[in-house]
Order: structure tokens, then sequence, then C-alpha cells
């Protein structure tokens, strides 16, 4: 039993020093947005969670952010949760830009805006084997919501803006 001991304590130890080093300790720093204005140049899709035409599209909008200064991040819009039995999600993805042009942009993409009076916004930085999934900060901006008193809406947009960074934004009703 000793022996067990000897080596179980140093894995945890080592454990949860690798942890804490991806960043698994650092918490969602959540804020308030007044005035939400989003732009987000992409396209509409609609399907399954994890097929191979949205990871195609994810990395059409990853490129677009490495060779267009005016891509600030890779943005998926959200139009309710996705459906618990079919996995079902209608999305617009694409990235992130402010009022200046894309001059790169696929042909089949627009530009659309997401107009607010109120958000609640969460974002971390931490390595992806240890950062909470967009789901789980979903489900804790809207705990934070309703702390909040402040109505919210079944859109939300996940942002990556760089590696190991994730921000999911979800928007006040209307």
């Amino acid at each position: 039993m000793k022996k067990a001991l000897y080596i179980i304590i140093p894995l945890i130890v080592i454990s949860v020093i690798i942890y804490a080093f991806l960043g698994g300790f650092k918490t969602v720093e959540k804020s308030i947005e007044e005035d939400v204005l989003v732009h987000i140049a992409g396209t509409e899709y609609i399907g399954k969670v994890g097929s191979d035409s949205l990871q195609t599209l994810f990395m059409q909008a990853r490129n677009l952010v490495e060779s267009e200064a005016t891509a600030s991040s890779i943005a998926i819009v959200y139009y309710g949760e996705a459906d618990s039995k079919t996995a079902a999600v209608h999305n617009f993805i694409g990235v992130e830009v402010g009022d200046e042009p894309i001059y790169k942009m696929p042909n089949d993409w627009e530009i659309r805006t997401f107009k607010r009076p109120t958000s609640v916004k969460g974002c971390i930085e931490a390595n992806v084997l240890a950062m909470p999934t967009p789901d789980d900060m979903l489900q804790d901006l809207k705990l934070y919501a309703k702390e909040k008193k402040m109505a919210a809406d079944s859109l939300f947009i996940e942002f990556y803006p760089g590696p190991n960074q994730l921000c999911v934004q979800l928007l006040g009703a209307e």
C-alpha cells in the first residue's frame, strides 16, 4: 500500500502542476457590454456539429484571420443551441471585421451585423486541453446574465481571437 502511495501522490502533484501550467485554474473574465455592434463576414451553415463542411468553413475563416488585417478573429454565430437529439446547428461562420472592407472575402460570403443594447461576454486564455468548452462558458454566462437581471437572447457568438483564446458573447434580448 505504501509503495502505491509513493507512486500515486507524485503523479497527482505532477498532474496538478501541468494543469495549472496549461491555465486550467484560470477563470473566465465576464463583463456586461453596452451598445453591442458586431460585424461578421461569413456564410450560413445548417448541419451537424463536427461535419467536414463545418471544418472546411472554420479553416477558411482561420486563413482569412491570418491573411487579412481587418479580420480580427474567427467568429461563429449560433442561432440557438445545437439540437440535443440530432446535433444539428444553425450557424453563421466567418470572421469578425471592423468597419473597413475585407479584400479577399470568398465570393459566397456576406457581412452581417449584430446589434443589441447589451450582452454578456466571457473570455479566457488557456491551453485548449485545460480551458472550459464553449458550451460550459455559455451556461456560465446565462447564469451570470440571470444574476445581473439581464434578459438574454438565444443568439450567441463564439470568438477565437488567437491561439488558446476563446470568447463567448451572449447577446441581450432585443
